[in-house]
């Protein structure tokens, strides 16, 4: 499928949901939800707390991927906006506002740590703006362990929770509940407290509610972006992001 994943936890390949092209894969159904379901259930173990001193080895992006085609903007669904509306685990930054941009997130996607990086930078050069991030996780079981953290570090540290997402965007290779944690732990949070907060009912029901905005939006894959009221499948560079949030606001 695509860049980013670790070896033994890949979800099933859904190649008929993609086009030719290789684009992010939108459907009007998800064959893989089901899948998905299962694990944003299942809680992360306790062998995820004692493998906190092993190293993680680091995954090198394949060289000379082909560029994909710019994605093109739909326009969001009644049910859609009902769901970000009302969304739990939404993790607002910025100023104080209703999120003009909502980022849906899989910390494993191939272009996470740029959009993170990109997200930085609006925020610095914007103080209007407020940006959303939905812990969205799609590709593999690492991904739901490092959203079920994430979501814990927002419940009992939300003001943490930004400067814990850019350390996290600035660590290499493939991101799990280990990797998580041990961000976590560098920044002096108590990492136990944040384990045991992971497996709490509301952070599965969080990640469920994800699921069904992932299916209201038709997206298989991420990233996306939900720019006013329009719906970007695929990676946004910095400039375009910027174009599209200033048209946004006219």
């Amino acid at each position: 499928m695509r860049r980013g994943r670790r070896p033994g936890k890949a979800l099933p390949e859904d190649t008929s949901a993609r086009d030719a092209s290789g684009q992010n894969a939108r459907a009007g159904g998800l064959t893989r939800r089901a899948v998905i379901g299962v694990a944003v259930a299942a809680p992360l173990s306790l062998p995820v707390i004692a493998s906190l001193s092993a190293p993680v080895l680091a995954q090198a992006a394949a060289p000379g991927a082909a560029a994909e085609p710019l994605p093109t903007g739909e326009p969001v669904g009644p049910e859609a906006k009902a769901l970000l509306t009302s969304m739990p685990g939404k993790a607002v930054m910025g100023t104080r506002l209703p999120p003009l941009v909502t980022e849906l997130v899989d910390f494993n996607a191939p272009d996470w740590r740029r959009s993170a990086r990109d997200m930085r930078d609006l925020l610095a050069g914007d103080p209007r703006l407020a940006y959303a991030v939905v812990m969205a996780p799609r590709l593999d079981v690492g991904s739901v362990e490092a959203a079920r953290v994430a979501l814990a570090v927002l419940t009992m540290e939300p003001l943490r929770f930004p400067p814990f997402y850019e350390a996290l965007a600035q660590t290499e290779g493939a991101i799990d509940g280990v990797k998580a944690l041990g961000v976590v732990r560098a920044a002096g949070m108590d990492h136990y407290k944040v384990f045991k907060a992971s497996n709490q009912p509301e952070v599965t029901a969080s990640l469920t509610r994800a699921v069904e905005l992932s299916s209201a939006l038709r997206l298989l894959d991420p990233p996306a972006y939900v720019i006013g009221n329009t719906l970007w499948a695929g990676y946004l560079d910095l400039p375009r992001k910027r174009a599209l949030i200033a048209a946004a606001r006219n």
